[in-house]
């Protein structure tokens, strides 16, 4: 989980300096090219105490929870196969499992499931990577706007994340604004498990 916070995180700022950039830069402008005021949020914050973020959290685990269902009874298939196997093949020489047609057989069966499993499991990992940034992403859509409302009340033109701040001063801290706006106004986010993209295939010939 900590990985998933710090990620949602840092893309929440980037879309936060994003798309909160313009003002800012208007702001300097109607200034005479003053320096525009800065509010802090601490994004990780956001997620932790918003009812939206928990409600966001809660669903990514779930669909997370979904696909190790999905994929552990042939985990653990594979790894009973592999211990027997070890099993069979245990005090016996190269030359002896070489001369072994069957447990050759059984060898190469089982490497082939093997590999068919490792392809499954990358390709539902990629699933909810996509899952993930696509939730993120509408995460932002919706907080956006309630981080301006709390720009606009403090005069701020800039915000920053909390994670690349090292000294502020507590009144700059607008996180307990925003959480306490996003409660007031939304409640739930809906979070679809997507299916990614086929991965790109390099050109031919290296090109």
């Amino acid at each position: 989980m900590r990985f998933l916070k710090h990620f949602i995180a840092a893309i929440a700022m980037a879309a936060a300096f994003t798309s909160l950039a313009p003002e800012a830069h208007a702001q300097r402008n109607r200034g005479g090219g003053q320096a525009a005021s800065v509010i802090v949020i601490d994004y990780q914050r956001i997620i932790e105490s918003s009812n939206v973020g928990r409600d966001m959290t809660t669903k990514l685990n779930q669909i997370r929870q979904q696909i190790a269902a999905e994929i552990g009874p042939e985990a653990q298939a594979i790894q009973t196969e592999q211990q027997s196997i070890a099993q069979a093949v245990q005090g016996q020489s190269q030359e002896q499992v070489r001369r072994n047609t069957a447990l050759n057989s059984r060898l190469e069966q089982f490497e082939a499931r093997l590999n068919a499993f490792r392809t499954r499991q990358q390709g539902l990992s990629r699933d909810m990577d996509y899952t993930q940034q696509m939730t993120i992403n509408s995460f932002n859509t919706q907080i956006t706007p309630i981080v301006r409302q709390v720009m606009e009340a403090r005069g701020a033109g800039i915000v920053l994340d909390a994670s690349a701040v090292n000294l502020m001063q507590p009144a700059v801290n607008a996180t307990d604004d925003v959480v306490q706006r996003l409660n007031q106004s939304i409640q739930t986010i809906e979070v679809t498990r997507q299916s990614a993209p086929a991965p790109q295939q390099p050109p031919a010939g290296g090109q």
